[in-house]
């Protein structure tokens, strides 16, 4: 079954790398909210550049692009959703997450890099290559025990994977960004 995931996921990073350059297009701009903003090595975007008064939290944050794609609630939410359990050291026990996989996210995005960088509200930020992402079945997530993600919680987002009834250790727990609202590829 891990084998089937890992390989499935595999192919379809591949794939993304294959036609991420062919896909170019402009998608729809956001009508909500903003929840997550994706740029660097993508294709398909909603969004021109960087505006530094408009921008100011990405400016806050030392952020900028020439074209990103937006994501709001809606957008997020038409992607395939999936429920994982995640459990890590010292959590009070485990959580059921649910959001639409990172691989689909990335896809949307047209991503063509091989490493993701995901950035939560406070400037934490942890690279995610191919390897680690062939290694999990990582979600975005948008609800956690069945409610929507809030900031001052974990939202707007939450990047974890199924722990598959393990827990796991605070080390692995610290690619697991939460409060994600911008992702980078390279």
């Amino acid at each position: 079954m891990v084998v089937a995931r890992i390989r499935a996921l595999m192919l379809a990073l591949a794939a993304v790398a294959w036609t991420g350059a062919a896909w170019g297009a402009e998608l729809a701009p956001a009508r909500g909210a903003v929840l997550v903003t994706v740029a660097g090595k993508i294709a398909n975007t909603n969004r021109g550049a960087f505006d530094p008064f408009a921008d100011a939290f990405l400016k806050f944050h030392d952020k900028s692009f020439d074209a990103a794609l937006e994501l709001d609630r809606e957008a997020l939410a038409a992607l395939d959703q999936v429920e994982i359990t995640a459990d890590a050291e010292p959590w009070p026990g485990p959580v059921r997450l649910r959001g639409p996989r990172l691989a689909d996210v990335l896809a949307l995005a047209g991503a063509r890099g091989d490493t993701v960088t995901l950035f939560a509200l406070d400037g934490y930020g942890a690279k995610v290559d191919a390897a680690m992402l062939a290694a999990h079945p990582w979600v975005l997530a948008l609800e956690a025990d069945g409610r929507p993600l809030a900031i001052g919680g974990r939202g707007p987002a939450w990047l974890a994977y199924d722990t598959g009834g393990k827990r796991a250790t605070a080390e692995e727990e610290g690619a697991w960004v939460w409060s994600v609202f911008y992702i980078t590829v390279e």
